[in-house]
């Protein structure tokens, strides 16, 4: 995943919920899971497909955005991969442990046998598919948001946006869409889309609400997460757009890890887990499932 497309949420995550008037931000509000789930039975994998008995070493990004995984004002490491790695983790009979590093080292710390599997909001990409192993377990993609309480009659990337105000951050999948949606407006004789630029998510929100644009385009995590954990008054429309699967890779060749994690995976979207931590973190509208 380019860290471009993942920007700006930004690390005052809770300064941003004070300026928005909304609930506020704490470790014990922002955790989905509450209670660690438990192991369903003895380990399913051992050494040498896992580097450690009855553990799980899942490699995290200690520079990631809500809410896929972040920290939080308490520091703990916490988001929707965190959740789910906890859940395949006891899916698996073993106990789930955190390797946290940069983004941009992620792939090669699992390739320094630091860790077992990565999840980290990366991308499911051909040039990583040549390295590493996926079990895909979620989407990414671009969304748009509008006020609650005056959504501009606004349905999705469509000629809803028209002549309306659109507010975004520059350099992003968002502005490149959102241009190229303008260009279809004018191509139809329709007026362009007003394309307003700001990189700080908590500026665009509020702009949102008074009612001073008619939409924000983020990714469409960051706008659950900031309707679902902040309490900003906002709504998603349409379905999310220009979507990729992101997935817990695994290294070449260990087959036995990655076909346990595929059957974890297909386990706790049985049992109803799966949906329910995307639920929690605003994120049902990027299932696999879907």
């Amino acid at each position: 995943m380019s860290r471009s497309t993942i920007h700006l949420v930004r690390a005052a995550v809770c300064s941003a919920a004070a300026i928005l008037a909304m609930t506020g931000c704490s470790s014990s509000d922002d955790a989905a899971s509450g209670a660690e789930p438990t192991k369903s039975g003895p380990p399913k994998v051992a050494p040498p497909a896992v580097l450690q008995a009855d553990t799980l070493k899942i490699c995290a990004p200690n520079d990631g955005t809500p809410p896929n995984v972040y920290h939080d004002a308490s520091g703990e490491l916490v988001g929707s991969e965190v959740d789910l790695g906890k859940a395949l983790a006891a899916q698996l009979g073993l106990n789930a442990q955190f390797v946290e590093s940069s983004f941009a080292t992620v792939i090669p710390t699992l390739q320094a046998k630091q860790c077992d599997v990565i999840m980290a909001q990366l991308y499911i990409k051909p040039e990583r598919e040549k390295v590493v192993d996926f079990v895909p377990y979620v989407m990414s993609g671009t969304g748009i948001a509008v006020s609650k309480e005056h959504p501009a009659a606004i349905t999705g990337l469509d000629d809803s946006l028209c002549g309306k105000k659109v507010i975004l951050a520059v350099a992003t999948t968002a502005e490149a869409l959102a241009q190229e949606q303008s260009e279809k407006c004018t191509a139809a004789g329709k007026a362009p889309v007003d394309i307003t630029r700001s990189n700080q998510a908590d500026v665009s929100i509020q702009q949102v609400q008074n009612g001073q644009v008619d939409a924000f385009m983020d990714t469409a995590e960051t706008l659950g997460y900031y309707a679902t954990k902040t309490g900003a008054r906002i709504q998603s429309v349409g379905d999310p757009f220009g979507t990729i699967q992101i997935g817990a890779a695994t290294l070449k060749g260990n087959t036995a890890l990655h076909d346990a994690l595929a059957g974890a995976l297909s386990e706790v979207e049985s049992n109803g887990t799966y949906g329910k931590i995307l639920d929690e973190w605003g994120m049902s509208d990027l299932s696999i499932e879907s």
